[in-house]
């Protein structure tokens, strides 16, 4: 049932919220997240973390910090849209009043906040980072000694969704119960892989993609407690995800696709003729002919010189439409995604003419984007830079029986340290701490390391 998805009940806090109480405040639960994740230190060092291209020089392009923003400013208008057109669906006439309330009210607040906090996991360098720490790991099995399959697996396959949920739930030293203590729904939300690491088998080939580490699989096994979510195997943990978070990918994936095609003609990467022409064919798709007169008359208005404003224009109106055939796709497959037995992105479902385009945006952007030479770039070096940041870290907590070893890790933070015996608890020491830092910090730390 719709009204069992949402809770204002936090991580870590044990004394439940009645009612109704969240909401007479100056700021809800889950406003209150947003605002928790906004002023943390983990987002903040997001604008230091690069997402496709280099930091910028003397153009702008987008950080992981505005990428989530963006994603969230998305995100908050994809579930007010999608939370009032559930809230006054026929078939949920007999909904409570609250819950309609929270659709109607609150939804945007929690995709909003859990589309901020999606990348906050990602290690520098994102995705090419991610692939050099599970390559150092693939190429140093002598760092399995006393691990269990699966939580080799985590370290052998790292990845960032996974650890956002760890930066976000993990009681790390100094911390309360409950890391940051977002509510149930924010944190369930942002879980769009709802599986162990070595769960992958079980899934359709392409979902290589997981959200949950070892050591956080009983905080996740609770919150799908929770909310119901239906289990598709027990061990390892397999879930259907929870419907909020079709939501924050949903967000994710346009701000992506369209954000990137943007940042890479402010780079002279892809020229303005070719990137207009992409946005006018999509929402023509979405649309139909008639929307393109529409266009013309607000791109006439637009100095004819200003490509970058053209295409902001472009930009606005694309996504705007992106949202409204997201919500359709949503509301009319809202049953089986509720039952779990839709996992289709939300963005995959558009008419079929919208689809095509989607597919050639993003052939143009793999063979364009993410193989151009400044993105090799960033792949080459932070591959370099954290292979050599792990070989040192991860050696002096996993071994630190030289000096050494115990000189590395007094330049680990406190708040990461663990005391036990455990081989993975370790390595997750030099994890948090080499993830959590940003692009430049990694660079600076290694070149110290190495001279």
């Amino acid at each position: 049932m719709w009204q069992d998805l949402f809770s204002s009940n936090r991580l870590g806090i044990f004394t439940p919220i009645p009612p109704g109480e969240e909401s007479s405040r100056n700021r809800t639960a889950f406003q209150r997240d947003y605002d928790r994740i906004v002023f943390s230190s983990p987002f903040r060092r997001l604008q230091t973390k690069t997402t496709v291209f280099p930091l910028p020089g003397n153009v702008f392009v987008h950080n992981r910090l505005t990428h989530s923003l963006e994603a969230a400013s998305i995100g908050r208008s994809i579930g007010n849209s999608i939370g009032n057109a559930l809230a006054d669906a026929p078939d949920n006439r007999e909904m409570p009043e609250m819950a309609k309330d929270f659709y109607r009210n609150q939804l945007g607040n929690v995709v909003a906040a859990a589309c901020l906090a999606h990348d906050i996991g990602y290690p520098p360098f994102g995705g090419s980072g991610e692939n050099a720490i599970s390559q150092f790991f693939m190429n140093h099995p002598e760092f399995k000694n006393g691990l269990a399959d699966a939580e080799w697996a985590d370290l052998t396959n790292f990845e960032g969704n996974a650890n956002a949920l760890r930066v976000m739930a993990h009681r790390f030293n100094g911390r309360r119960e409950g890391g940051f203590c977002l509510t149930y729904t924010t944190l369930i939300s942002m879980v769009k892989y709802p599986r162990a690491s070595n769960a992958n088998h079980f899934e359709k080939p392409s979902a290589r993609n997981y959200g949950v580490f070892q050591s956080e699989i009983d905080i996740f096994r609770s919150l799908a407690e929770i909310f119901r979510l239906k289990m598709i195997t027990d061990n390892p943990i397999s879930f259907v995800r929870h419907p909020f978070a079709s939501l924050v990918e949903a967000a994710d994936d346009i701000s992506t696709h369209i954000i990137d095609l943007e940042d890479a003609h402010r780079l002279g990467i892809i020229d303005y003729t070719t990137v207009a022409g992409v946005f006018l064919e999509l929402n023509i798709a979405l649309k139909g002919g008639r929307h393109n007169e529409r266009i013309q008359k607000g791109m006439s208005q637009v100095a004819e010189y200003d490509k970058n404003e053209r295409l902001a224009y472009l930009r606005a109106i694309t996504i705007n439409n992106l949202i409204s055939a997201v919500t359709e796709v949503f509301i009319s497959n809202r049953h089986s995604i509720l039952d779990g037995r839709h996992d289709e992105k939300l963005v995959k479902g558009i008419v079929p003419e919208a689809k095509t385009v989607i597919d050639k945006l993003e052939s143009l952007s793999n063979e364009k984007i993410y193989n151009h030479p400044s993105s090799i770039e960033v792949e080459i070096a932070g591959n370099k830079v954290l292979t050599g940041l792990l070989s040192e870290f991860v050696s002096a907590v996993a071994s630190p029986g030289t000096n050494f070893s115990r000189k590395l890790q007094k330049l680990i933070p406190l708040q990461y340290h663990y005391n036990g015996e455990s081989q993975y608890r370790k390595i997750q020491i030099a994890l948090d701490f080499i993830t959590g830092m940003t692009d430049d910090y990694a660079v600076d730390l290694f070149r110290k390391l190495r001279m």
